[in-house]
């Protein structure tokens, strides 16, 4: 078995998957929110300024559309939800189209193991994340997963596609997973995460 962390690296990378992973799905699932609802109007998608603001001067970084800011938040979520079935300890088998436990760790690969908790069987995922959609979530794992190595991992001449509300529904599910499997397993609150629900 890993060795367990130290209750001060738990502390950080606990920090980190909030504020990187949980917030950039959070992000994800609220941009495209918005592109399902202005697709479904018939509008033209919209475009986007990004407004940084901190003690130096302010900037706005402006964009003729959205997709210079979505394209990459979208493209990292589809990264973090692979990396997260990882530290869960499960990937996805294509040939079965479902999910199936890692069989092998790198040395250095961060794991749920790693906070003193087991691997998590794919049952228990799926009953995990079964309230976050209203639609069966082991298919649209499958799909981003595969999406993910075949649009962002290398280029190849195949051209699978993903839809806005599959990447939707593995967001809020994947935010689901990390609040029960991990938080709510270590006897911790649920942490906000940002944007805030509204």
């Amino acid at each position: 078995m890993s060795h367990v962390l130290s209750a001060a690296q738990q502390e950080d990378c606990l920090e980190s998957i909030v504020q990187v992973t949980l917030d950039n799905f959070s992000m994800t699932w609220r941009l495209v929110d918005l592109l399902i609802s202005y697709k479904a109007s018939n509008f033209p998608p919209p475009t986007a300024t990004v407004h940084l603001r901190g003690q130096g001067p302010p900037a706005d970084i402006p964009g003729t559309s959205c997709g210079f800011f979505v394209t990459p938040v979208i493209n990292m979520a589809v990264l973090d939800c692979r990396r997260s079935l990882e530290f869960f300890g499960l990937t996805c088998d294509h040939k079965t189209g479902h999910l199936a436990p890692i069989t092998n760790r790198r040395s250095d690969d961060l794991g749920i193991e790693h906070f003193g908790l087991a691997l998590v069987s794919p049952a228990q995922f799926l009953q995990a994340v079964a309230s976050a959609a209203s639609v069966p979530i082991e298919p649209i794992l499958i799909q981003v997963h595969n999406w993910s190595n075949k649009q962002l991992a290398h280029f190849t001449i195949l051209q699978p596609t993903v839809t806005l509300q599959s990447i939707r529904n593995m967001s809020v599910a994947m935010i689901e997973a990390y609040m029960q499997l991990l938080f709510t397993a270590l006897g911790r609150p649920r942490p906000g995460i940002n944007p805030s629900p509204t």
